[in-house]
């Protein structure tokens, strides 16, 4: 039996090790502050409804150290924030809607 056969599992556990870190690495950098900015915004106007406009909503850097910026928007006339609070992938980790 060729000796190749008994490194080929550990080859292809490192080949798609490479391909997930590549993969991810890859999301971490081509995600901007502004895309993500805007994509939650879009999704408050789908919570807010009503009078609700893009320019409602600002960021910040998150303090926790698993999320990246926290999206606040405050619809016009009300004194509750949604808050959306976002990872470095850009994904939507948890909010808090009013």
């Amino acid at each position: 039996m060729p000796r190749w056969i008994f490194f080929a599992p550990m080859i292809g556990l490192i080949a798609a090790a490479a391909v997930i870190g590549l993969s991810l690495g890859r999301k971490a950098v081509t995600s901007t502050e502004t895309a993500v900015i805007e994509r939650v915004a879009a999704r408050y106007l789908m919570d807010a409804g009503g009078e609700a406009r893009i320019t409602d909503c600002t960021a910040r850097p998150a303090v926790s150290e698993q999320l990246w910026l926290v999206v606040a928007c405050t619809p016009p006339g009300g004194t509750e924030a949604f808050e959306y609070f976002v990872d470095r992938f850009g994904a939507l980790e948890d909010r808090g809607v009013p």
